[in-house]
């Protein structure tokens, strides 16, 4: 019985060796280009987040009152 159960283990490992490379191969072609675009934009993305968050900073801060 313990047998049989490991040499399934085995044969589904085996099996799913092929998809792993694939779904390594499909997180790399999407965080190389993100990396890239962070390295050559990043000091341009910071600087438009903190004008963000200075212009939100800037206005009122009063909730609505509800109707």
């Amino acid at each position: 019985m313990i047998t049989s159960l490991k040499s399934l283990a085995v044969a589904i490992h085996k099996d799913e060796r092929g998809d792993m490379g694939q779904i390594v191969l499909a997180v790399a072609l999407i965080v190389i280009p993100l990396l890239l675009m962070l390295l050559a934009f990043g000091k341009q993305i910071g600087d438009w987040f903190k004008n963000q968050n200075s212009e939100l900073k800037g206005k009122s801060t009063s909730v609505p009152k509800a109707l």
